[in-house]
């Protein structure tokens, strides 16, 4: 309870009762009068609750009534003051917690504060109340005040009595239906301990059996319910552990043998790779050679065009050969006609020059050599015809050789040609060839990377596969912990190898 929820109920209580101010301050002014009394009062009250079985169970010594009777007379004294607030409300609460747990009964305390009024009151009338004639009647005025207090609280006692013996009654009732209410608890809790006990066992085919209150029944039926899912999920887990179990032994088994292809596939490529940079080289070499082979075969075809000039050339020197032979035949054919002619003349001159006597004779002389100069010349230009005729046909057997040189070299000189166009063909070829099988040398040495990644990565596949089989196991053999309905006995010999 909150200290304004205290404030409000101590407001509340004053303006009930009246006590105001005015008389909280005539309150006050009787506080050494009421404080006066404490000690004998108290003193009287803790005599009786010594010789009370009830009352004097609650002190242990004399120490304890002193300690009591101390705490008694500094509330007093601060309900004396008159000044209601917080603080008194802290006091009286802390007050009667100690009582409630000590179990004083209100019938005790109540008479406590009748005897302390009692002296209360015969202090305040006594010292009101002075003097010969009054103090008698005064007396008699405690007495009665006295005996009506005591009257009222006595009534007040009995009726806080019934009231808390009503609520012993209702607690009675409470408390027995708390303990009907533990007892049934207490079942149904035994009923749910043992079928967790079963449960934890790895039993999930227990169940609440037997009769359980009605404000129990959902709970019962909820829990079979619960567990029959739960065994109804297990079922089926060990259905999929069987399932995972042989796909993961297929995929161990796959993974093994597709590391094994992979190692055979990365060294293959391996081999592969290096044959092919042999074959680069190889091709490298041969577009060089087949690039030098096509500058000889140039060069052969230059040299071809060349000879086939220089045959022409000679072609031609044979033709002016030729006809320079036909004009010397020609022209031994002239001297050969003079030669005839001179040596006719000769003879002619000779029958002259015999006729003439001896007149002729130096002519006849002249004659016959001229008739000897001409027919040698006859005889020399015989030989010279001869021999031109030997020197032509010489040449025409030279011009036909030439030519058929010059058919022969423009043939070479036109198959050189073809063989230099095929040679560059050739080696344009080689040159793509080249540029291809280094391509090819570039893919296949990145496919055996790729590859050599992969051989890698199929290694940590083939790892983590042979981590998710020893998974697979461990999860069977949780599950065989368990005995679910519908489930046959787990078998080991799914384990994968």
């Amino acid at each position: 309870m909150t200290a304004p929820h205290n404030n409000l109920q101590l407001d509340e209580r004053l303006n009930f009762l009246g006590l105001d101010k005015e008389q909280r301050q005539y309150l006050a002014g009787l506080k050494s009068t009421i404080t006066g009394t404490l000690s004998d009062s108290l003193d009287t009250f803790y005599k009786k609750a010594k010789a009370v079985p009830d009352t004097a169970k609650f002190f242990s010594s004399e120490a304890h009534i002193q300690h009591a009777k101390s705490m008694q007379i500094g509330h007093w004294t601060r309900i004396a003051s008159g000044v209601f607030d917080s603080d008194y409300t802290k006091a009286v609460g802390a007050i009667g917690r100690t009582h409630a747990r000590l179990g004083l009964e209100p019938r005790w305390y109540i008479g406590g504060y009748a005897l302390i009024l009692e002296g209360i009151i015969k202090a305040i009338v006594e010292t009101e109340l002075k003097g010969f004639l009054v103090e008698k009647k005064g007396k008699k005025v405690t007495k009665g005040i006295s005996a009506t207090i005591k009257a009222a609280l006595l009534d007040m006692d009995y009726s806080i009595s019934v009231y808390l013996d009503v609520l012993a009654d209702e607690r009675a009732k409470v408390e027995a239906e708390q303990k009907r209410m533990k007892e049934e608890q207490d079942h149904i809790l035994s009923l749910l301990n043992s079928a967790l006990d079963r449960m934890a066992q790895g039993d999930l085919t227990s169940r609440i059996d037997g009769v359980v209150p009605s404000e129990f029944g959902g709970l019962k039926e909820n829990f079979n319910k619960a567990l029959g899912r739960l065994s109804e999920a297990f079922t089926e887990i060990v259905d999929e552990s069987h399932k995972i179990a042989n796909n993961t032994r297929e995929l161990t088994s796959a993974t093994d043998d597709m590391a094994r292809r992979t190692e055979q596939q990365a060294a293959s490529l391996e081999e592969t790779a290096a044959a092919i940079d042999q074959i680069t080289n190889i091709s490298k070499q041969s577009a060089t050679r087949t690039e030098q082979a096509q500058a000889i075969v140039k060069s052969s075809a230059e040299e071809a065009e060349r000879s086939r000039h220089v045959v022409s050339e000679a072609v031609e020197a044979m033709s002016a050969i030729e006809g320079s032979s036909q004009k010397i035949t020609q022209i031994i054919s002239v001297i050969d006609e003079i030669s005839f002619q001179t040596n006719l003349l000769a003879l002619n001159a000779g029958v002259e020059a015999a006729r003439a006597g001896e007149a002729g004779k130096g002519f006849a002389v002249v004659a016959q050599e001229v008739r000897e100069l001409a027919q040698r010349s006859a005889s020399a230009a015989k030989e010279i015809r001869s021999l031109i005729d030997k020197s032509s046909q010489d040449v025409a057997h030279g011009v036909s050789l030439v030519n058929r040189t010059g058919e022969a070299l423009n043939s070479i000189g036109e198959k050189v040609d073809d063989i230099h166009e095929h040679i560059g063909a050739i080696t344009q070829a080689v040159r793509e060839q080249a540029v291809g099988i280094q391509e090819i040398n570039t893919a296949i040495t990145s496919m055996d990377q790729l590859t050599q990644q992969n051989a890698a990565m199929v290694e940590e596949t083939n790892a983590s596969t042979h981590g998710l089989s020893d998974i697979s196991n461990s999860l069977a053999d949780l599950i065989s912990r368990f005995n679910v309905a519908k489930t046959v006995p787990h078998q080991k010999h799914y384990r994968a190898a």
